[in-house]
C-alpha cells in the first residue's frame, strides 16, 4: 500500500493511517471496518427501496395545501433523545456572525487580544492570500500565547491546488506548502488528524481563552472571506467548557498513540434544564447521532422545515422531507447554483427533482452558498455537517441542536429565509441523463 501511494505526501499519510495506524489499535480499527461494511450495506439497501419502494407509493398521494398548524412538535420529542443519546445539554448564547465580512475581522481581532490560549480545529487551511494573513497573524501571536491547529491534511492539501473565484489573475503565491509555513518559525502546535477508513475531521471551531467560540462551516481561506454564503456562530457560557473537552478528545485522537480510546476525556456538565441549551450532537465513525438527531426532526415536524445545504445528496433525508410536505408542512429549501465540487451539479439536480415532484418549494442561490443549518419547528441545527454520507456515516463533525427562540428565530428570519430572498424559486430540475442518475448515485457515498 506504502508503495501504490507513491509520493504524493497526501498518498503517504493515507497509507500510513491505514497500515500502520490500525495495527497499533486493532480492536477498534477492526469495529470502525465492520461499521463501515454494515452502513454501507444499510444505505445501499435503503438507497434501493427508496427508488424502487418509497417513492413511488410516495407519488401516489396528492400534494396537500401547506397547513396552519398552531402547535409545533412537542418539545420532549427531540430533548429526550438528545438527553439519551448526546448527553446533559451545555448552557449558552450563540450569535450569528452571517458570511466573511462579518466573522473574519472579529475572528482576527481575537487572535490579536487573546491572553492564555488559542485553539484551532479545521478542515482546510489554504494556502491563499486571506490564509497567510491568518497564518502569519497567528505564528506572531504563538510566542504570547499557546496555540493550537488541528487540521485535516486531506481536505487542506487538495484546497491548495484550487483557485479561488475572486483570486486576483496575476496573484503569485507566496506559500506553497502552508503546514511547512505555519511550523517554521513559530511556537504553534500542529496536529494533522487521522485518516483512517478514509475518515476526515470536518468540523470547524476555534476557542479564544476557553472564553469564547467561534463555531459553524467556515474554513481559512479566500472563498469563506470573500466568495461564498456561510455562517459562523459566536459561542459563550458554560458551552465553551463542552467545545473544549471536544478538541481535546481531537487532539489526543490526532496523536495517534496507542490505547487512545482510554485516554480521552470526558465533559462534565451540570445536567443543565432552561431557556439556552445547546445539545453537542456528533457524526463519528461509529456514531450516526447527528444523521438520525435530523430525520427524527424531519419526521415529527408539524409546521415547517426550512434547511439550506450545499450537498443534500442522502436518499433518507431527501425522502423524510417529501413525506413531510405530503403531510402539510412547509417545506423549503436552498441550493447553490455554483457548487464547488462537480459531482455536486448531478447529485443535487436528482435531488431537486424528488424534491419539486413532491411539492417541496426548491430555492437556488445565485452563487456557492456553503451555509449548514436548518429548522424543524421550534428546533434549530447548525455546524459543519453536510447531508452526504461523509458528513452523515464517516467524518467527524459537530453539530449544535436548540430550541432556544432567539437563536431559532435569528437563524429562521437572517439565515434561512435570508437566504430564500436573495435566491431565485425554481420548478423544474431540466433533463436528467442516465450520466446524471449514475452519478447522484455514486455522490450519495461522498
Amino acid at each position: 500500500m506504502l508503495f501504490c501511494a507513491g509520493c504524493s505526501t497526501v498518498g503517504r499519510e493515507l497509507a500510513y493511517d491505514n497500515t500502520v495506524q490500525v495495527a497499533k489499535r486493532p480492536l477498534s480499527g477492526t469495529a470502525e471496518f465492520g461499521w463501515r461494511v454494515k452502513t454501507f450495506w444499510t444505505e445501499e439497501t435503503a438507497s434501493v427501496w427508496r427508488k424502487c419502494i418509497s417513492f413511488p407509493l410516495l407519488s401516489l398521494r396528492d400534494i396537500p395545501e401547506v397547513k396552519a398548524v398552531p402547535v409545533p412538535m412537542k418539545r420532549s420529542v427531540m430533548s429526550k433523545w438528545l438527553r439519551r443519546k448526546t448527553g446533559p445539554p451545555a448552557e449558552g448564547t450563540a450569535r450569528l456572525m452571517l458570511n466573511g465580512e462579518n466573522f473574519f475581522p472579529q475572528f482576527e481581532e481575537s487572535i490579536r487580544t487573546a491572553t492564555n490560549r488559542i485553539d484551532l480545529k479545521t478542515y482546510i487551511f489554504d494556502n491563499d492570500d486571506v490564509a497567510k494573513q491568518t497564518a502569519d497573524l497567528l505564528k506572531a501571536r504563538s510566542h504570547d500565547v499557546d496555540i493550537r491547529i488541528l487540521y485535516d491534511s486531506f481536505g487542506t492539501r487538495f484546497a491548495w491546488g484550487t483557485d479561488a473565484p475572486s483570486l486576483p489573475t496575476n496573484y503569485v503565491y507566496e506559500v506553497d506548502d502552508m503546514i511547512r509555513h505555519l511550523g517554521k518559525d513559530s511556537g504553534l502546535e500542529l496536529r494533522r488528524a487521522c485518516h483512517t477508513m478514509l475518515t476526515s475531521e470536518h468540523s470547524k471551531y476555534i476557542l479564544i481563552d476557553r472564553r469564547i467560540a467561534y463555531f459553524g462551516g467556515m474554513n481559512i481561506g479566500r472563498e469563506y472571506r470573500y466568495d461564498w454564503r456561510d455562517a459562523m456562530f459566536e459561542l459563550s457560557g458554560p458551552v465553551i467548557d463542552a467545545l473544549e473537552a471536544n478538541f481535546e478528545r481531537s487532539w489526543i485522537l490526532a496523536s495517534g498513540d496507542t490505547f487512545t480510546l482510554f485516554k480521552l476525556p470526558k465533559p462534565h456538565l451540570p445536567d443543565y434544564t432552561g431557556t439556552s441549551e445547546l445539545y453537542l450532537t456528533p457524526t463519528t465513525p461509529m456514531k450516526a447521532y447527528l444523521y438520525r438527531g435530523q430525520l427524527r426532526a424531519i419526521e415529527h415536524a408539524k409546521q415547517h422545515i426550512y434547511l439550506e445545504n450545499p450537498y443534500l445528496w442522502n436518499s433518507s433525508i431527501v425522502y423524510q422531507l417529501c413525506a413531510a410536505r405530503k403531510r402539510g408542512v412547509d417545506v423549503r429549501v436552498t441550493i447553490p447554483r455554483d457548487i464547488n465540487h462537480g459531482i455536486g451539479i448531478a447529485a443535487n439536480k436528482q435531488t431537486v427533482k424528488r424534491l419539486l415532484d413532491n411539492g417541496v418549494r426548491v430555492f437556488v442561490y445565485p452563487g456557492m452558498t456553503h451555509v449548514k443549518a436548518a429548522i424543524y419547528d421550534q428546533w434549530a441545527c447548525f455546524g459543519s455537517a453536510n447531508f452526504d454520507d461523509l458528513s452523515l456515516h464517516k467524518n467527524y463533525e459537530l453539530n449544535i441542536f436548540t430550541d432556544n427562540s432567539e437563536v431559532v428565530g435569528e437563524i429562521k428570519e437572517y439565515l434561512l429565509e435570508g437566504g430564500q430572498k436573495l435566491s431565485t424559486e425554481i420548478h423544474d430540475a431540466g433533463e436528467i441523463s442516465w450520466m446524471d442518475t449514475f452519478t447522484a448515485h455514486a455522490a450519495q457515498y461522498l
